[in-house]
């Protein structure tokens, strides 16, 4: 059961529909088609589409 959970846990969910992200070279929302940026240094992906720096690093978001 903890491994069900830790799967549900490592989930990336679009934080404006809910729906599971699909995660590839540019992470992007299939329900509601938006596109998020990704931070080159720390490879996390950047649910907040307006950031111009990534939230962990500082790292500039191309």
């Amino acid at each position: 059961m903890k491994k069900e959970k830790k799967a549900k846990e490592e989930r990336c969910l679009c934080p404006y529909c809910e729906v599971e992200l699909t995660v590839t070279h540019f992470p992007f929302c299939q329900a509601c088609g938006i596109v998020f940026h990704r931070c080159l240094r720390c490879n996390i992906t950047v649910l907040d589409k307006k950031a111009t720096k990534c939230p962990k690093c500082g790292e500039p978001l191309s």
